[in-house]
């Protein structure tokens, strides 16, 4: 249940929803992986509206991911063509964990369309076919929407998940028509017939010429079904650019309404509030299918600000630890820490580029079970007595900087736990274990005459401490 009453208008910060720390932990949770102390601090100074073009902007002006060696490369150029596609495979899923932080809301859209318009390298196998797919993600994670459609289909990676290149006149193959309307633009049986797919299909025959193994897919005359077809009561000689033009000009709203529901679902509450996605439907639709447009309507509005909408959403594994990394202030910058991270959420059923079936992953609770949570808990256990030394000085600082109180060790340590649970601890109790955590084996003399302030030399370590217990709760786990 979704008990936000906000609706779409613009956030204006007042005495009952204050532009303060917590949502500004909020917005940067949601629109990139988290954000350090001194970027809060920094975005507290700021309008939030601003701080959501910035984001925007920033998003728009990150620069692609360098073109590998294998952009192009052919089955025929391998010896070992399997093994060394899924090396590569590997080790440009890493790279790309490596840069995502960097990203910000670029690599957060990037990772939302991966799981929207599913492929799996385990059909394709090509490096090459995996990287011009995620290459468009990239270049239309922000972009018009339209066109991302009409370029995804014909993209090699989907032309041979999907069997596009099976599908020649006379004998139609209807997956990728199916799913371009049941997952892609409009949703279960929404808007569309059976005979509306049998007919579709028809009309995308023709990508066929498969010119060798890896290589370039080539449309094929003699391959394309060129008789009348009849799409959403309209009927012509369609083709590809016909279907997918018919699409948004005869079912606009409704792929409006999917595409702002799936988005709200992901970065706001994964309990649906049907009249704010209708609202969001609508400037999607108003904006001419302008990505950028949608996220600027949602992330500034005062819905998202709502406090029902914080903390209501488990990230998956990737996520999850490049949030908690940023907000210590350690950059996964690393080939080890990278491949650490790629082993691990590979392990636990978040494989970049092989979604677990064309629906891709469910998200949210589904990420969550006895393995995973145990999986989960363990990886962050395992980083906090190494960061504690590594990273002392940074830790100093954000110990100072998210708090106001400089002696009072129990306001210090609220802070500190609304810094990494925004919503704060549900019981007393729970926040008496947290502080007696925190004060770790520091005696109880020091935090009573004063000999202990957020300027003590083992604030670092507590703070490790404190973050060993938070990482048990259920609610370390809550984005």
């Amino acid at each position: 249940m979704n008990c936000a009453i906000a609706d779409l208008s613009v956030y204006q910060p007042s005495s009952a929803q204050a532009w303060d720390r917590p949502r500004a932990i909020h917005l940067y949770r949601r629109m990139q992986f988290g954000a350090t102390i001194q970027t809060v601090q920094a975005a507290l100074q700021q309008s939030p509206t601003a701080v959501v073009d910035d984001l925007i902007q920033a998003a728009l002006a990150t620069p692609y991911t360098p073109v590998p060696d294998f952009a192009d490369k052919p089955q025929s150029a391998y010896g070992l063509a399997l093994l060394e596609s899924i090396l590569e495979r590997d080790g440009y899923a890493r790279e790309w964990i490596g840069a995502l932080q960097g990203f910000g809301l670029r690599g957060r859209m990037e990772l939302f369309w991966h799981n929207h318009f599913v492929t799996r390298f385990d059909v394709y196998e090509s490096s090459s076919y995996l990287y011009q797919y995620h290459r468009l993600l990239q270049e239309y994670a922000l972009g018009d929407f339209r066109e991302f459609v009409r370029r995804i289909g014909l993209t090699p990676a989907m032309l041979v998940f999907l069997n596009g290149t099976q599908n020649a006149a006379g004998a139609p193959n209807e997956n990728y028509a199916r799913e371009l309307y049941e997952l892609f633009t409009l949703g279960v049986d929404n808007g569309y017939t059976q005979t509306d797919v049998e007919e579709t299909a028809r009309a995308l025959t023709g990508y066929t010429n498969v010119t060798e193994p890896w290589g370039p897919i080539l449309f094929d005359p003699a391959a394309h079904d060129d008789g009348a077809k009849t799409i959403f009561g309209q009927t012509d000689n369609w083709g590809y650019d016909d279907v997918i033009d018919l699409l948004f000009e005869q079912r606009g709203p409704q792929v409006a309404r999917f595409i702002a529901g799936k988005l709200y679902r992901h970065f706001v509450n994964p309990a649906p509030h049907a009249a704010v996605i209708e609202q969001l439907a609508d400037v999607f639709a108003a904006a001419d299918w302008n990505i950028a447009a949608l996220l600027r309507a949602l992330f500034q509005s005062a819905h998202f600000f709502d406090d029902a909408n914080v903390a209501t959403i488990i990230p998956g594994h990737l996520e999850h630890q490049l949030i908690f990394y940023t907000e210590v202030g350690i950059p996964v910058i690393s080939s080890l820490t990278a491949a650490g991270i790629y082993g691990g959420i590979t392990e636990h059923g978040q494989a970049l580029f092989n979604p677990v079936d064309v629906a891709g992953w469910p998200g949210n609770r589904a990420w969550i079970n006895t393995t995973s949570l145990i999986y989960r808990r363990n990886t962050v256990e395992s980083q906090l007595g190494l960061l504690s030394l590594l990273n002392y000085g940074n830790w100093v600082t954000l110990v100072q900087e998210a708090t106001d109180a400089t002696q009072d060790v129990e306001l210090v340590c609220e802070d500190l736990v609304r810094y990494f649970i925004p919503k704060g601890l549900q019981y007393a109790a729970t926040f008496e274990a947290a502080l007696l955590n925190f004060q770790g084996e520091i005696p109880q003399n020091y935090f009573d005459d004063g000999t202990w302030t957020v300027d003590y030399y083992a604030t670092p370590f507590q703070l490790a401490g404190l973050l060993r217990f938070l990482n048990q709760l259920p609610e370390f786990q809550l984005k």
